[in-house]
């Protein structure tokens, strides 16, 4: 205990200023509500490691908004975000255990980290949440698309089931290392998912552990209004990347064919810089791309889109685009696959097959009724993190409170 608070440790990847990934985002969140919304039940401390240092196996300490987080480099290898556990790592985060003595340990994304941080809490008889943002835990895969780019959306229920596999894994290796995993989410209070289609996933998976802990959008961030007033056309925006597995080249191709001129583009591409800008025509519909977009004006961005595209073909386990995109107004265009479309409904968008066909059918959905998606899209119930981090603390105090 810490100044009679218990002391919680928050463990990810990544941290604060390494805004890399979603995860981290969700995690950030987390950590500042959690520090300023219950600062009287909970000592928060976090453990992370550093993307960027070469020389493997240092820690550096640094206070973050008023958290100490200790970050440790990492050892570069093949296949990095696929080994199941480092034991050099296991053991420093022993000895953070050590120092910080934590009551109890929310481990996040671990790629990179490794199982043995989970072994040193396990052994210490500390208690531990998993929260599973992906297939990580379950899978070679962490997204669940293999190299060439073949889908397992269910996962792998039948552990024995063959597949194409990473390069240089066998499958003595991919066995052994899913029932090391599956054997450290057993012995957790609980396998916190970030969406009912996770549970799903993971429940079919063989962990019968699982709660559902959805994701919420961010406390922290003014949802404006959509305004896109600019242009009498409906804007249609892909903001995921120009990636296969984003589902970007169905969304190109169904713009080419169309020949509505009630429609335009806007195209984020995460390659270039923030202040690239081009225009150009995708058949006869006219496109603007732009370049990564700095996590803090991402709501400008939304606010020039009348449609959110994001026709995802691998199972995302929540998607966070959709949920803001919704929140400020706009429209979404969502795939079936994963949980990226779990909230999005007549009155706010469409569910539909990753496919060229029916991206098509919804543009012309579109040409036939511009006025209509000009307008404010209608949302209920909107989750924050707020929401989220109010049944995480009460987790958290159950557990706390049976130990005392």
């Amino acid at each position: 205990m810490s100044n009679n608070r218990p002391k919680i440790a928050i463990v990810n990847v990544f941290f604060p200023p390494q805004a890399i990934g979603g995860a981290t985002r969700v995690v950030a969140d987390q950590v500042q509500l959690l520090s300023e919304q219950y600062s009287e039940n909970f000592d928060l401390v976090v453990f992370t490691s550093d993307a960027h240092s070469h020389k493997p196996y240092s820690i550096r300490p640094y206070i973050y908004n008023g958290i100490r987080v200790y970050s440790t480099s990492i050892l570069w290898r093949i296949n990095m975000d696929w080994h199941d556990t480092d034991p050099e790592i296991g053991e420093i985060f022993d000895q953070f255990l050590e120092f910080e003595k934590p009551d109890l340990i929310h481990f996040h994304c671990i790629q990179r980290l490794g199982g043995g941080i989970v072994e040193a809490a396990r052994n210490r008889g500390i208690p531990y949440y998993v929260t599973a943002h992906d297939a990580w835990w379950i899978s070679d895969y962490q997204f669940l698309t293999d190299i060439k780019g073949n889908i397992y959306s269910d996962g792998h229920p039948d552990p024995f089931s063959k597949y194409h596999l990473p390069d240089g894994v066998t499958w003595e290796k991919s066995l052994q290392r899913r029932n090391y995993l599956k054997a450290l989410l057993a012995d957790a209070e609980g396998v916190l998912c970030v969406s009912e289609t996770y549970t799903k996933l993971y429940q079919s998976n063989g962990i019968s552990n699982c709660i559902t802990n959805r994701n919420g959008i961010s406390n922290f961030v003014d949802w404006k209004a959509k305004d896109t007033s600019y242009s009498k056309r409906v804007i249609c925006g892909h903001i995921g990347g120009m990636a296969t597995h984003k589902g970007f080249f169905l969304f190109r191709d169904a713009i080419m064919q169309s020949a509505s001129n009630h429609i335009e583009a806007l195209i984020v591409d995460h390659s270039q810089p923030e202040n690239f800008f081009e225009k150009t025509l995708w058949g006869d519909v006219p496109v603007t791309i732009i370049g990564r977009v700095a996590q803090d004006r991402i709501v400008d961005i939304y606010g020039r889109i009348d449609v959110l595209f994001a026709p995802s073909l691998w199972p995302e386990s929540f998607g966070l685009v959709t949920r803001e995109a919704v929140a400020c107004g706009c429209w979404v265009v969502a795939s079936n696959v994963g949980a990226i479309g779990e909230e999005v409904t007549a009155e706010n968008g469409f569910v539909v097959d990753p496919t060229t066909d029916a991206l098509s059918s919804v543009l012309e959905t579109i040409h036939q009724n511009p006025g209509k998606y000009k307008q404010k899209s209608v949302s209920h119930n909107t989750r924050y993190s707020a929401q989220q981090i109010s049944q995480l603390a009460g987790l958290f105090n159950h557990k706390l409170t049976q130990q005392k």
